[in-house]
């Protein structure tokens, strides 16, 4: 999480037993661990609240999109439709301009 090495808690580590004192450490040690903890259980629940939300997202514009499709589907059935009902219709009949 942090990115540090050996050297570097070996150096927090002193300046911490300098400033704090051999007595008190252990506690503060303790304590610096469970913020640490909860911090970490925070960032998670975090990162997954994120994860969810973006992946409805994602599912919600699949929706949109299948539902844009069908709705174009309908409209070309529809327009199908209206095609059969025109050619079953009978022509008009042609005014015979001769006799006319």
């Amino acid at each position: 999480m942090f990115d540090i090495g050996f050297w570097e808690i070996l150096v927090i580590a002193l300046v911490a037993l300098i400033v704090v004192g051999p007595e008190r450490l252990p506690k503060l040690i303790r304590v610096t661990g469970l913020w640490i903890g909860r911090a970490q259980a925070s960032l998670h629940a975090i990162k997954t609240d994120i994860s969810k939300e973006l992946r409805a997202q994602e599912l919600k514009d699949a929706l949109n999109k299948t539902n844009q499709t069908m709705s174009d589907m309908n409209q070309t059935i529809h327009i199908d439709e209206r095609l059969d009902e025109v050619k079953k219709t009978d022509p008009p009949e042609e005014i015979d301009k001769k006799d006319g």
